[in-house]
């Protein structure tokens, strides 16, 4: 059974846009599009992180984060919980 992408984002795992477009069967493309429309619509938040200011290294509190500066700005998609 293939995964819609919202139900992709409820696993929590640290993924490329790549791997999720693997994961549901769909195209990078398609699934950065999706996501840019579920957040207009309120469904997941974008937080984009420049890594070459903000991160300091060697933190190891974020998950997947190889704990070196890097100066491509990360993002980051979070599905939002919903009342």
């Amino acid at each position: 059974m293939k995964l819609s992408l919202l139900d992709a984002l409820d696993t929590k795992e640290i993924c490329s846009t790549a791997m999720m477009a693997e994961k549901i069967g769909s195209s990078c493309e398609m699934v950065t599009a999706q996501l840019e429309r579920y957040e207009q619509l309120g469904f997941v938040k974008k937080t984009v992180m420049d890594t070459s200011s903000q991160c300091g290294g060697g933190c190891k509190s974020c998950k997947g984060c190889s704990h070196k500066k890097q100066s491509v700005p990360v993002t980051f998609w979070e599905k939002v919980e919903r009342a």
